[in-house]
């Protein structure tokens, strides 16, 4: 473990708790950690309520969301698909690729 440098940062750039020397990035990563966690908490309770409060609205939104990303890819694939065509046509008009 590497130890605080006199501006009370660890190694990595994450800053100590004290401006002490002493080893920090494993304590500090720890901590981390700990708020991660409590993040992750956090956010499967607010899951579970927005699940448990508007789950019918939330299934309807999803829907509404996903058709249009689906209609959006498809759009984007003809676009891509098209480009092709327009670039083989071009390809073969001028002889195709010399190598």
């Amino acid at each position: 473990m590497g130890e605080c440098s006199q501006e009370g940062c660890c190694p990595e750039k994450k800053e100590c708790h004290e401006k002490e020397e002493y080893e920090c990035d494993f304590s500090s990563w720890l901590l981390e950690v700990a708020d991660e966690a409590w993040t992750e908490v956090l956010k499967e309770k607010i899951k579970e309520y927005i699940l448990s409060t508007q789950e019918d609205r939330m299934t309807e939104l999803a829907k509404i969301v996903a058709e249009a990303n689906d209609h959006r890819w498809k759009h984007r694939m003809e676009k891509n698909h098209c480009c092709m065509d327009f670039k083989e046509k071009l390809s073969r008009f001028f002889g195709g690729c010399k190598k």
